[in-house]
């Protein structure tokens, strides 16, 4: 290390830990000036005088000659001469009053948070008076130089402390040092600075009055401009209340639960989440406005610019520079850091009792900075994004603003359009449902209504009918009046990943989804993905598991996904559900024979599962279909009806099945495939049975019979005759249902199908049992169960249990009927077919009434009176009756 040199304090040199001798005090002097002047040529005459003065030696340039030769070996720098005088070849920094320089301009550059560090340096380098003990005048000029810079550098220091709210440690200090410099006005401007944010207020203002009573009395002057202005701004800010809310809207309605729980924050932080357009920002300024008295101390209120296509996302450290400026922070005392900021501002907020509403933020860290602490503060967030590290860090509460209901979305249109506007009711439920209920979309709507009044709403209705210009319908000319504008700005932010799943849901035909859907819709892992656009609020996940979005939302999505990645993505999540529906229907329904499907999915889970999977999935599946119809993929147009067709049999769904067969129909016919023409007409003319139409079922299960023929397939051939058997009965021809049955039942003994063998031998025990011939219906009813009793099949054994519950009823003996009656009622409740469970409910009823219990008879035709209108049908009319009684 070289040699370093101090003359803030005494004149020293020093090699490492070693103090150089530098001779007498004169010879000291010398090198003190050469130091001020390091690495620059002093002239002869002004060293001397520098030194010496009027105090001059005999010969004074010889003596300095002397000086400069003893000071060369000792110091280990050169000290050269040239052109009239001398220079001390050392770096600047190698002299504390160079480095106290350059550090305190380093902390005038720096920011706050970095500046203290090299300030507090500048001023360690000083040990006492600078030039200890030389009293020329040259020395005397710059001492009292430096002595100013260095209480400029303490000044300094207190600022940048002051600023990052060290105001606490700083008023003792700054009380000696006012002591000491009783009329030094910027000093006086920080202790008064000090005072105030340690909370002495008072004391802070009866100072000021204190100097000014003194400095008029010594000097007859006023505190200068500065220190006046402080003085102003702090009696400003002692009861400054900032009201910055932008003004309310002008039409609201409804959201009660929202505001309710608003009203239930005291302090802390709400985020108020939804999407674009749903009326974040007119729910929270309304309610901010309603209850602005609940917070004397101000509103402060910013706009985040999370999702501004014109502008980047607002820095935290720029809206702070706002927030201090409302609370009265002059400019000259801003922190020049965002951590000083936001410490300054939970200081200037602490205890009061203040609302802070950050609009449209984009993340948690861009919110963070503007928490202002403590438990007297309100902050309302709202934002696209969940924002859920807000409510797991911060706590806060979340609030999601849903779509309008349809009555608070007619009080929106009454408000803006008046009542005599709205008189086409159907047409203003019609604007309500294409527009998803999204505030902003209906204020389209209106704005268009209001351009136009001629134009009655059903033309409106017109315009948005069409899916493909319904977004163009939807745009009021700007951006932030545009559903596809506003649509867009969140769709950018997203990961490329999620925007591509999100558009793909757009494509996707079901009203929701569920994660396996997704990951086969995506061709990849979704589940992380749709978290992602779960947290941007383009996606609900209204039950567990399972995603959705308002129409406009896919509509928009739709349009962004491009014709090959739609197709794509369509036959994967049609291929999807039609295998995962077939293993589904193989729990429901495993008598019957299956059709053929490549790659088909194995059978796994259980019956239970089924049933809960189709539920879920009903809506979806029925949406599939259509669209496989629509847009001519055949195969799957016929295979997702047969693996619905059990499901909606048991359900009660009966004319979803019907439609669905038809549809399915006539895609075999495109294909030309007899044998899938054979299943769906089979299917057809069973759902046309059920409902009753038993011509034109007999028509299509007679044609199914000639296609089964076609392709010999005779376990299809028996299941036609089977069918053909029921839709005879049901019109009344027991003839015909006995010779389709027995054909039938042949069939299923020659190909050894047990299954259905025993479901034959129940419809002919059901048959004889209606035509009177009750031994014979006893005797093929026991036979069925017996061959169930290997096969386990469920339904087969319930129509098996309700036929004997009905012989014994017609023998006389209820109590047997009973039992059976109970005993099927379970089978058909656990299969889920509601309308057997109802009929039989209803029959169950009946028995238990003839032997007495009639509790349990009430019981039971209130299950079937239930059942029967849920699905809708008119036995529940009947029903009631019997409970009336």
């Amino acid at each position: 290390m070289g040699t370093r040199f101090t003359v803030l304090g005494t004149i020293e040199a020093r090699a490492g830990d070693e103090v150089l001798d530098l001779g007498p005090p004169k010879q000291r002097r010398v090198l003190a000036v050469l130091l001020v002047h390091a690495g620059q040529v002093v002239p002869v005459e002004q060293i001397v005088d520098a030194v010496w003065h009027t105090d001059r030696p005999h010969r004074p340039k010889e003596t300095l000659q002397t000086y400069v030769a003893r000071l060369r070996p000792v110091l280990g720098v050169e000290i050269a001469r040239s052109s009239g005088g001398y220079l001390l070849d050392t770096a600047p920094e190698s002299v504390d009053l160079h480095r106290f320089r350059a550090l305190v301009r380093q902390a005038r550059e720096l920011p706050d948070a970095d500046a203290a560090e090299p300030v507090a340096q500048a001023l360690g380098l000083w040990r006492g008076e600078p030039f200890h003990g030389a009293g020329t005048p040259w020395f005397v000029t710059q001492r009292a130089t430096l002595v100013e810079e260095h209480f400029a550098a303490r000044m300094l220091r207190t600022d940048i402390a002051l600023r990052c709210g060290g105001h606490s440690a700083l008023v003792p200090e700054l009380i000696a040092a006012v002591a000491e410099h009783p009329r030094d006005e910027r000093l006086a401007g920080q202790l008064l600075l000090a005072l105030y944010r340690d909370g002495r207020q008072a004391e802070a203002l009866r100072y000021y009055e204190d100097l000014r009573e003194r400095l008029r009395d010594e000097l007859g002057a006023d505190p200068c401009v500065e220190l006046r202005r402080l003085h102003q701004q702090l009696l400003i800010s002692d009861n400054a209340v900032p009201r910055q809310l932008p003004a309310p809207p002008p039409a609201f309605v409804g959201r009660a639960g929202e505001r309710a729980t608003l009203d239930d924050a005291v302090s802390g932080v709400v985020v108020v989440g939804g999407p674009g357009g749903v009326g974040k920002t007119a729910l929270v300024l309304r309610w901010a406005h309603d209850r602005a008295h609940l917070f004397p101390d101000g509103q402060l209120h910013v706009n985040l610019r999370g999702f501004d296509p014109s502008a980047p996302p607002a820095q935290a450290s720029v809206v702070l520079h706002g927030f201090l400026g409302a609370l009265g922070v002059l400019p000259e005392r801003m922190p020049d850091d965002l951590d000083s900021r936001s410490a300054l501002f939970r200081e200037r907020v602490s205890g009061r009792r203040m609302l802070v509403v950050l609009d449209n933020a984009w993340n948690e860290d861009q919110v963070r900075p503007l928490l202002p602490g403590g438990d007297t503060c309100l902050v309302v967030v709202s934002s696209r994004n969940r924002l859920t590290g807000l409510t797991v860090a911060e706590q806060a509460r979340p609030v999601t603003v849903p779509m309008l209901a349809v009555d608070e979305a007619i009080a929106l249109l009454t408000q803006r359009l008046g009542g005599e506007r709205l008189a086409d009711t159907e047409a203003v439920h019609d604007l309500i449902r294409l527009t998803a209920g999204l505030p902003l979309a209906l204020s389209v709507v209106a704005a268009r209504a209001l351009a136009h009044p001629g134009f009655p709403l059903r033309a409106l209705v017109k315009e948005l009918q069409d899916e493909r210009g319904r977004l163009d319908a939807l745009d009021a000319g700007e951006p932030a009046s545009s559903v596809r504008a506003v649509t867009s700005w969140s769709y950018h932010r997203l990961s490329a990943p999620a925007a591509r799943l999100f558009r793909l849901l757009g494509v996707h035909p079901g009203p929701d989804i569920d994660v396996t859907a997704a990951s086969a819709l995506a061709g990849a892992e979704a589940r992380p993905l749709l978290a992602e656009l779960t947290r941007a609020h383009v996606l609900d996940e209204p039950v567990p598991g399972r995603f959705a979005s308002h129409d406009l939302l896919r509509a928009f999505a739709r349009d962004e996904a491009s014709p090959e990645e739609a197709r794509q993505a369509l036959r994967r999540v049609l291929d999807h559900y039609l295998h995962t529906g077939f293993a589904a229907e193989r729990h429901l329904s495993p008598h019957w024979p299956p059709i053929e499907l490549a790659a088909a999915t194995p059978s796994t889970g259980s019956y239970d599962e089924a049933i809960e999977w189709f539920t879920a999935e009903r809506a979806v599946l029925l949406a599939c279909a259509d669209l496989a119809a629509r847009e001519g993929w055949d195969v799957h147009a016929w295979q997702l009806p047969w693996v619905l067709s059990t499901y909606l049999t048991r359900s009660g769904h009966w004319d979803e099945r019907t439609a669905t067969q038809r549809a399915a129909v006539a895609a075999a016919r495109r294909l030309g495939d007899h044998a899938a023409l054979a299943e769906t007409l089979l299917l057809l003319g069973r759902g046309h049975s059920v409902l009753g139409d038993q011509p034109r079922a007999i028509d299509e299960l007679t044609e199914a019979l000639a296609s089964f023929r076609a392709v010999a397939n005779p376990v299809g051939e028996g299941i036609t005759h089977f069918s053909l058997s029921v839709a005879h009965a049901r019109s009344g021809n027991a003839v015909a249902a006995l010779e389709h049955g027995r054909q039938a039942l042949a069939l299923f003994r020659a190909t050894g199908n047990r299954a259905w063998e025993a479901f034959s031998l129940c419809a002919a025990g059901w048959y004889h049992a209606q035509m009177g011939d009750l031994d014979l219906a006893v005797e093929e009813s026991l036979a069925a169960l017996r061959l169930l009793e290997d096969e386990g099949d469920r339904d087969c054994e319930a129509h098996a249990q309700r036929t004997l519950g009905f012989v014994e009823r017609q023998r006389g003996d209820v109590a047997a009927a009973v039992g059976h009656h109970e005993r099927a009622r379970e089978l058909f409740h656990e299969l889920g077919d509601s309308y057997s469970e109802a009929v039989t409910a209803d029959w169950l009823g009946d028995a238990l009434q003839a032997v007495g219990r009639i509790t349990a008879a009430r019981e039971a035709w209130r299950r079937a009176e239930f059942l029967f209108a849920e699905l809708e049908l008119e036995e529940a009319a009947a029903v009631r009756v019997k409970l009336a009684d």
